[in-house]
């Protein structure tokens, strides 16, 4: 598709200017693990968004600290893939959405991609036999936790359990969720010395919750912009206390 765009500015050695769009498809890597300890019955989804740059191994490394045997893990990786140089060398980062400071175009992304990240574990529910939805979770730290609270609130039927780490909720995006009185429950986990995303954000995140009737916490840890072992520990906790373990 191709489209003429009359007030774009022209050198003057060239014609008139079209922009053309092509589709680019590449495979995106995600990884499943089986429950390491399963109970009777279809076992529950985790599934947990890294950060930006990073991975689904870095990530998985990162929560080798929580105890969740009788779930399933999912570690999908971002869609969008980019060079990082570092000293140590070269590598791929990942990030789940490309975001330029606007509204409009931040909401695209995140439909863009929740779709995406919807056919990949509607691909493993196939795959790997169904899943406990009512004790599923969605977990995300930091860029993923901005997808995490935009996917599991449109989609609570999905999720019994949502979970961000280091970022806030886009409320904004969710007027009509936070309004139609089917939501997950709600883990925040915040750093007050987080550098990347101000603590007031997840107070804030916290009372937009709360007045919508969601059962919310909001935990304090220390370690900045960081998923500590403290935080995984209330997680798992958190998600026993919520009936969200089998």
């Amino acid at each position: 598709m191709t489209t003429p765009h009359p007030s774009a500015p022209q050198d003057d050695h060239l014609g008139p200017e079209t922009v053309g769009e092509t589709p680019f498809v590449r495979p995106v890597r995600h990884l499943h693990h089986a429950p390491r300890s399963p109970a009777e019955g279809p076992p529950p989804l985790l599934t947990a968004l890294h950060g930006q740059g990073m991975g689904a191994k870095s990530f998985r490394r990162v929560l080798r600290h929580l105890k969740a045997p009788r779930h399933a893990h999912l570690y999908p990786e971002g869609p969008h893939v980019f060079e990082q140089r570092r000293p140590d060398g070269i590598r791929a980062g990942h990030a789940w959405y490309i975001y330029l400071g606007d509204s409009p175009s931040f909401r695209r992304e995140l439909e863009a991609t929740e779709a995406h990240l919807l056919s990949v574990i509607d691909r493993c529910e196939e795959e790997h036999g169904c899943v406990d939805r009512a004790r599923s979770v969605l977990l995300g730290f930091s860029q993923g936790g901005y997808l995490a609270g935009f996917v599991a609130l449109r989609h609570p039927h999905r999720f019994g359990g949502l979970v961000i780490s280091a970022a806030r909720l886009k409320h904004e995006f969710l007027t009509d969720e936070l309004a139609g009185g089917r939501l997950p429950a709600v883990l925040l986990l915040h750093s007050p010395d987080d550098p990347a995303t101000a603590f007031e954000r997840a107070e804030e995140s916290r009372a937009v919750l709360a007045q919508a009737g969601a059962d919310v916490e909001l935990h304090s840890h220390a370690g900045g912009h960081r998923l500590t072992p403290d935080a995984l520990a209330r997680v798992a906790d958190w998600m026993e206390e919520r009936g969200l373990v089998p």
